[in-house]
């Protein structure tokens, strides 16, 4: 009984959350996003009423029927797609001048349409493949081989270069990068390597540590993915060990208020650095508040905002890639371009050498391939992916699931579907779950 009293308001606060971060997105990008970083390539445009009223609709309409209790996995994942890519979107979408008031309407539509087919198969009752069940030794024996021989190739790659910089110094964080991509660009397999590990089995250990209570897996799992900050000083690593933890906490509690709470984590830091970036001004305050908003504010939440103005800029005037930026489609397919279609995109706005515009997978697989109907068609392929995925987490820890497809979702958020199946490991957290002697009885 208390639970079905909870479903209205669930409901409820999930909309007036929906609401509140989208009204502080479409604020940070008229008072801190073109402001701070417009030379990125940004014009905002002139904040209407008309403009507020239909971005807020456009933004807010999928709290209306997104699920408001995590029944599969992939439910929280599309949570996190919503709040940190789909909003952020329509954000780009509506405040930048560059596109115009009718093809903002045009855009939106396909995202919204796009992000709600991600539902469809929540219709389709799962199915249980049957179970791989290796030995829990022999899995964890075979696997920490593995992944110790990638690591070790990586370390001894970097064995001159590895470094841990300061997070918040720009400067430094992007010599250790370029100068990072330098000596990747000298092995065939060291950016997959780099991938496979950061995004799929450092986060995996870390993971199952969590669940486990397993101090050596969580150990294992952190340094892991420190390491591979050292030589990349990719951010996203340290990311994702706060992410994984804080998700793990969410749902280890009682509350079942838990997207809620997830708003929360976003909400308050959001209007806490929108406030002092518009109204402190203390230099030693600024400073700080500069970094923090850097990260938090520009590289997670404003990432995609950024990328929607871009590429429906530059596919106004180019041509679509029609799948060809996937490996096995350009045998059959002719790509359109010279370099990868992040650094076509982000060299188009920004003079910086091969600088790489990656986006997510609606904009990177969907409107860059045929336009506004990709991402429809992108939204309906990743629907069949989740529920791939969620038949094949029937047969491990529910909470190990959720870890995992938020780990993808996050990959998701800059990269294309077919990168996140294969280099970011996606596929083979499937191949995980299907194992139920992961977890130790």
């Amino acid at each position: 009984m208390k639970i079905k009293s909870l479903k209205p308001e669930l409901r409820f606060n999930l909309i007036i959350s929906s609401l509140i971060f989208s009204v502080l997105l479409g604020i940070g990008f008229l008072s801190y996003l073109e402001p701070t970083w417009g030379y990125f390539g940004l014009e905002k445009d002139e904040p209407t009423i008309k403009l507020w009223g239909f971005y807020i609709l456009f933004a807010v309409l999928p709290s209306f029927f997104l699920p408001k209790e995590i029944v599969r996995p992939s439910m929280f994942g599309l949570w996190v797609l919503y709040i940190l890519t789909y909003i952020p979107m329509i954000t780009g979408a509506f405040f930048d001048k560059q596109i115009l008031f009718d093809q903002k309407l045009i855009v939106c539509l396909s995202y919204c349409v796009g992000f709600m087919c991600l539902c469809i198969f929540y219709a389709v009752k799962l199915f249980r493949p049957k179970p791989f069940n290796i030995p829990h030794r022999l899995f964890w024996t075979l696997f920490y081989f593995v992944v110790f021989s990638m690591l070790i190739y990586i370390v001894f790659l970097y064995r001159n270069s590895l470094t841990f910089v300061n997070i918040f110094s720009s400067d430094e964080v992007y010599e250790t990068r370029f100068a990072g991509q330098e000596i990747q660009e000298q092995s065939a397999f060291a950016g997959h390597i780099i991938l496979w590990l950061s995004n799929a089995f450092f986060p995996f250990i870390l993971s199952v540590g969590l669940i486990q209570n397993d101090k050596s897996k969580k150990i294992i799992g952190i340094g892991g993915l420190i390491i591979l900050y050292m030589t990349m000083a990719n951010k996203q690593y340290i990311f994702s060990i706060v992410l994984i933890y804080l998700i793990y906490k969410l749902f280890a509690s009682q509350d079942k208020r838990k997207i809620f709470k997830f708003f929360k984590f976003l909400i308050i830091p959001t209007a806490v650095l929108l406030f002092f970036n518009e109204f402190v001004d203390v230099k030693i305050v600024n400073d700080i508040v500069f970094a923090l908003s850097g990260i938090f504010l520009f590289r997670t939440l404003y990432t995609s905002t950024l990328m929607s103005v871009y590429y429906n800029v530059f596919f106004e005037n180019h041509p679509h890639t029609y799948f060809s930026h996937v490996s096995i489609i350009n045998k059959v397919v002719e790509y359109p371009y010279k370099e990868q279609l992040g650094i076509e995109v982000g060299t188009y706005f920004i003079d910086i050498d091969r600088f790489n515009a990656n986006a997510n997978f609606f904009i990177t697989d969907g409107l860059s391939s045929v336009g506004y109907p990709g991402v429809i068609i992108m939204g309906i392929f990743g629907s069949f992916i989740f529920y791939l995925f969620d038949s094949f987490s029937t047969n491990s820890s529910k909470i190990l699931g959720i870890l995992l497809i938020t780990v993808s979702c996050v990959a998701l958020m800059n990269v294309s579907m077919f990168t996140t199946l294969i280099s970011g490991g996606l596929l083979f957290f499937m191949f995980l779950l299907n194992n139920n002697n992961i977890i130790k009885k």
